[in-house]
């Protein structure tokens, strides 16, 4: 299929997702399906991109313009929902490598067939208009189902949040406790939003870094380039603002998800939380792929690698 020539739509049942174009029916027989509880051999009818039904020989009419996929001896497996990606997003003079097309066309290949993506405003604009700029940016090229989570980058947007859930469909927010002065919240702000989050009753996400000791550390020695990005971030600067954010949303009773868990540090700190009735939940990624050494010594890789955000299936 075409990306650049599918059409979306808003799901009627959720108006936060936008729909991909679907063939009209499509039947597939003979394959075995697998779900979270079991296992079994069954065929699947799908309508405007709804599975109806799911069960031994089926035969739904009219067969009129019914598609037939023979999956005998292969698994039926429901598709992924990446909900952490970054598609042609501009960041700090530079942009991630993959548009809302080249991104959801592979993901598409790896079984994944929803992203959730981030609209994320400057500080001072509004947020509304990041999530408008971000739907026209995809609508015209995505080649699979979508959704938006949005940022808060600055702290004035209460309005603009409650507008974007009943309005738009959003149900989650980012925070950045990193990138001082780009799209770092403070800890009095980082309450304030956590606060309208859950009166909204919308999920707060942060990225727990600790921003201010980034900025003075690496800054004021010099290392600029990616192999400041390893240095900046040891295990208990992680762990420390992971405590911090918890602590604040369990202040206001918020739920909250921690994104790109890095460290066991930050992730037990998430583990002992729930096992107290706390609750933070999260997502952990391998994402240091060059050893600490070769930072330097392959420059022209590593500063590739210093953020990513493919579509995978997970």
């Amino acid at each position: 299929m075409d990306g650049h020539t599918l059409k979306t739509a808003r799901c009627v049942s959720n108006p936060g997702v936008y729909r991909a174009g679907w063939m009209e029916q499509l039947l597939i027989k003979g394959g075995k399906v697998v779900n979270d509880d079991l296992s079994v051999e069954a065929d699947v009818y799908v309508e405007d991109g709804v599975v109806q039904q799911v069960g031994p020989n089926l035969n739904p009419e009219p067969l009129t313009g019914l598609f037939v996929l023979d999956a005998t001896n292969r698994l039926v497996i429901p598709g992924g929902i990446d909900t952490h990606t970054h598609m042609q997003f501009p960041f700090m003079g530079s942009r991630s490598k993959d548009d809302f097309y080249s991104g959801t066309k592979a993901a598409i290949a790896g079984g994944t067939t929803m992203i959730i993506d981030f609209a994320i405003p400057q500080k001072g604009c509004s947020l509304i208009e990041a999530f408008d700029t971000w739907k026209s940016w995809a609508d015209p090229k995505v080649c699979c189902d979508y959704s938006l989570h949005v940022a808060v980058t600055w702290w004035s947007s209460k309005e603009e949040m409650k507008t974007l859930v009943q309005n738009k469909g959003v149900n989650s927010f980012k925070m950045f406790m990193a990138y001082k002065d780009i799209y770092m919240l403070n800890d009095e702000e980082l309450y304030e939003a956590f606060c309208c989050c859950k009166e909204l009753g919308a999920v707060a996400q942060v990225h727990a870094e600790n921003g201010e000791l980034i900025a003075q550390k690496m800054l004021a020695m010099g290392i600029t380039g990616p192999e400041g990005h390893a240095l900046s971030r040891p295990e208990e600067v992680e762990a420390e603002a992971t405590q911090r954010a918890i602590s604040i949303a369990n202040a206001v009773n918020c739920p909250l998800f921690v994104v790109h868990v890095m460290s066991k540090s930050a992730g037990k700190l998430i583990s002992n939380a729930r096992r107290e009735g706390k609750s933070p939940n999260s997502f952990c990624v391998c994402a240091m792929a060059l050893e600490k050494g070769s930072w330097k010594t392959q420059h022209s890789i590593s500063v590739l690698l210093v953020m990513g955000a493919i579509a995978l299936r997970t």
